[in-house]
């Protein structure tokens, strides 16, 4: 929430009256005459009724900025008009946003920096188990089983890729731009996709001579409901463009 200049007026004189009283070690009376403002007044500064916002004046250039002003006020023995006062708030007051702005970014880029951490510890993952799997594909004798291997392999080469194009893309900040095919096209293509489901592999999968052979059409039917998924959800993507 943005702070307004006239929000910070009630901050900047408790900030000065501390200043002039503890630092110059001003008398209450006298700091109230500085300020144009009733001893009673001063009191409820100091007394922390007044000024709540005085923490964001805590920030180093804010303090600074009004550190100088009360030390050229004291230096020549005047006052501060309202006018002054407002002047400063608005100065301070975009010191603050611009401060605020800068620790939203610095977060923002926090959590950039830790979603491609774990990114890249992914792929590397899927990298290494795609390795392992090659690996134990080449030791065996079957080819049912080297192909199931193999295929998970694949998978996990897939899944690397797809990791390594999205950790690119945020590290080069690019905007994303939805490019999708025309909804009727991905409708067709899901049909299609749908039409391949109605030839269930259910009994096929009954009369097959080894489970080895039933895992392996198992993975092709789960490939199947995983694209008619992604196809589902970019007809959805699609509609939103429209």
């Amino acid at each position: 929430m943005s702070i307004r200049s006239e929000q910070l007026v009630p901050a900047i004189r408790a900030k000065m009256i501390k200043i002039l009283i503890e630092k110059y070690s001003y008398s209450r009376r006298r700091a109230s005459q500085i300020l144009n403002i009733s001893p009673a007044a001063v009191t409820h500064y100091m007394s922390g009724r007044r000024g709540r916002l005085l923490k964001l004046l805590e920030e180093p250039r804010a303090s600074k900025l009004i550190n100088e002003v009360v030390e050229k006020i004291v230096s020549k023995g005047g006052r501060v008009s309202e006018a002054e006062i407002y002047d400063l708030a608005l100065t301070l007051s975009s010191i603050i946003e611009e401060k605020k702005k800068g620790e939203i970014k610095y977060s923002l880029d926090q959590a950039k920096n830790k979603l491609i951490r774990t990114l890249r510890e992914r792929a590397q993952a899927e990298h290494e188990a795609a390795e392992k799997f090659m690996e134990t594909a080449s030791k065996l004798d079957n080819e049912i089983t080297r192909m199931i291997f193999r295929q998970i392999a694949s998978d996990s080469i897939k899944h690397a890729d797809v990791l390594m194009s999205t950790i690119s893309i945020l590290e080069r900040g690019e905007e994303i731009k939805i490019e999708v095919p025309k909804k009727n096209i991905l409708q067709s293509l899901l049909e299609k996709e749908e039409v391949a489901h109605i030839h269930s592999l259910d009994e096929v999968k009954s009369y097959l001579p080894h489970k080895l052979l039933k895992v392996l059409l198992e993975s092709v039917e789960a490939d199947e409901r995983k694209h008619a998924k992604i196809l589902r959800s970019l007809i959805e993507l699609a509609e939103e463009k429209s």
